[in-house]
């Protein structure tokens, strides 16, 4: 194959959850032209990866006229040898191709970065284990070393990252028990954390370092995310709510603690000794939010510092070689 599309998504941490897809196909044809689809508020995402020939952004929001163009632009390129849809939209059907991803799919798995995959093994093109997608350069490196040193942080890595931020309000773990955890941590390790996510994440991190040790920094809002992916590609451990950084820090192979509430842990947490899902019984809580659908709940279950702590000290004993439980 020499002319390869693929159609991702839109949010951040959806688009990185595609990300071994691209890899997967860039490593079964390293000679093929390979450009990507993706929303345009996940641009930054796939800007570094040098596997990708060509980002096309998508606003689904634009016109009929709009919309007309972006296809003729993508004629462009001529005839697709394979366009890989993990949208399941119609624009692989309004452009010239050889293959296809299915319409129609019967997933075997529940979790979506498998489902993703499992699209490539309906075509024939599936591939175990995919090497690592680069979301980062040298320079981005640097940059993110000089934010940290300039705010009083000497450690060239080490550190401990947590993500309090997602892009639901009711997704975010109470800024009360990321304290409780943060203060137990900075005890048991005396490691430096710090605290990242978007702009509009800010009052949360603020709110969370308030009465922290001063080597409990927070840099929410102040580093793209290829400067955040440097950051978390050197990090011991990551505590994080369900979100994009949650998704980075996996895909990057760091020690990482999902906390799951109100989304579904078995579709968008992920498995394997380097990742622990932070989750009570609903069963056990007293609010009606289990019954309702994942999109409607808005409850933690009860979920307490003692118990997140409890994964993350297991994480770390694995960090430093020692018997955490997988």
């Amino acid at each position: 194959m020499r002319n390869i599309l693929v159609v991702t998504l839109s949010n951040l941490g959806d688009v990185i959850m595609t990300t071994p897809v691209i890899m997967a196909l860039a490593a079964r044809f390293p000679e093929a032209r390979l450009t990507v689809v993706v929303g345009y508020k996940a641009c930054a995402v796939l800007e570094k990866s040098p596997d990708i020939d060509r980002v096309v952004s998508y606003d689904k929001r634009m016109d009929r006229r709009s919309k007309w163009r972006f296809v003729q632009a993508l004629k462009q390129d001529g005839v697709y040898d394979c366009i890989v849809d993990l949208r399941n939209s119609p624009l692989p059907w309004l452009l010239p191709c050889r293959k296809r991803s299915p319409l129609w799919r019967r997933f075997r798995r529940i979790n979506m970065r498998e489902r993703h995959l499992e699209i490539l093994d309906m075509m024939g093109l599936g591939m175990v284990n995919p090497p690592p997608f680069q979301f980062f350069d040298p320079t981005d490196e640097r940059a993110a070393l000089a934010k940290i040193h300039a705010r009083g942080i000497s450690a060239q890595r080490g550190w401990i990252v947590i993500a309090p931020g997602a892009a639901s309000a009711k997704k975010r773990w109470p800024v009360a028990d990321f304290q409780a955890v943060i203060r137990r941590l900075v005890e048991q390790t005396a490691k430096p954390v710090l605290l990242v996510g978007a702009d509009n994440e800010r009052p949360t991190a603020e709110a969370v370092a308030q009465g922290m040790p001063d080597h409990v920094v927070s840099l929410c809002g102040e580093t793209v995310l290829a400067e955040t992916a440097a950051l978390l590609s050197r990090a011991a451990l990551v505590l994080a709510n369900d979100s994009a950084v949650m998704h980075l820090a996996f895909e990057l192979g760091v020690p990482t603690v999902g906390v799951f509430g109100p989304t579904d842990h078995d579709k968008y947490g992920h498995g394997g000794a380097n990742f622990r899902i932070a989750r009570e019984d609903a069963a056990a809580c007293s609010c009606d939010s289990a019954s309702r659908p994942y999109g409607e709940r808005d409850c933690f279950h009860g979920l307490g510092p003692d118990k997140v702590f409890q994964l993350c000290v297991e994480l770390l004993r694995t960090e430093r070689g020692g018997t955490g439980t997988a």
